[in-house]
């Protein structure tokens, strides 16, 4: 059974981010973020394209630093990137020259591990994620989604503390998208693992958070904070879900013009 820790493993305080477009200017991207995301958490980040839900992402996973406040990972402050956060990109970054087996191997392969020492662990993934038949098979022989499925499970192999996800099914059809967002689900519950999602798409946001934050306004900063723990959020034709998406759409509409940010969590049962 899914069990969750309280132990915190990201967490925001206070943090802005400024990117400084020329000598004379600067944009300033984020403001005021709080947010914690503990152990066994799956948390959906939504908001509208050039809202600033990336740049959270990106400071979450250290690709960028914040201008004002700190992240913490584990409590340390966080300076840089680390193979204990995983990454799964928009676009799949798969390797074209290697099959299915060696690019979900790869991370292992570049920290010096010989083969025998993770190829039963990249087996177990591959039959997990129903890559094993595949595993010979080369990128450019995968569909879309296959990909997709390829670098989740070449970022899972390595076991990290937490995997963050920016937009991984945006450019696939919406069938195989929702086959996607099942298949992410049943991982999260199988694994235990601690995720982040960013994606501007509500009824995605709804479906696999268990706590759920819009990002909105200028600079970006969270406008609403969700607990959608409730099995009945699983279900896109539930009322509580239809309800929840109609609120959301009406956030997401409105926060350009918001000027306060709402960081408690507001909790809606099902």
């Amino acid at each position: 059974m899914h069990q969750l820790s309280k132990q915190v493993i990201l967490d925001c305080k206070n943090v802005g981010k400024t990117f400084q477009r020329d000598r004379n200017s600067a944009f300033e991207a984020l403001m005021h973020i709080d947010l914690e995301v503990t152990q066994g958490d799956f948390v959906t980040i939504l908001g509208q394209s050039g809202g600033g839900k990336s740049t959270l992402l990106k400071l979450l996973g250290g690709f960028i630093l914040p201008t004002s406040g700190q992240v913490l990972f584990h409590g340390v402050p966080l300076e840089g990137i680390t193979p204990r956060i995983g990454m799964v990109f928009q676009e799949n970054t798969l390797y074209p020259w290697l099959t299915v087996e060696q690019n979900i191997g790869f991370s292992f392969k570049v920290r010096g591990k010989a083969k025998p020492q993770y190829a039963l662990r990249v087996q177990e993934v591959m039959e997990h994620v129903g890559l094993f038949q595949a595993r010979n098979l080369y990128p450019h022989q995968l569909s879309g989604g296959m990909k997709q499925r390829v670098s989740i499970a070449r970022s899972l192999a390595i076991q990290p503390d937490v995997l963050l996800l920016d937009e991984p099914f945006s450019a696939l059809d919406i069938q195989l998208r929702r086959r996607l967002q099942k298949f992410l689900l049943g991982i999260w519950q199988e694994t235990a693992a601690t995720m982040v999602l960013v994606t501007h798409d509500v009824e995605e946001a709804i479906l696999l958070g268990q706590k759920l934050i819009v990002v909105g306004g200028q600079p970006g900063q969270i406008v609403e904070a969700v607990d959608i723990s409730s099995a009945t959020f699983r279900d896109r034709y539930s009322r509580s879900f239809l309800t929840l998406q109609q609120h959301l759409e009406q956030v997401i509409g409105e926060s350009s013009d918001f000027l306060e940010p709402l960081n408690s969590v507001t909790p809606i049962t099902g």
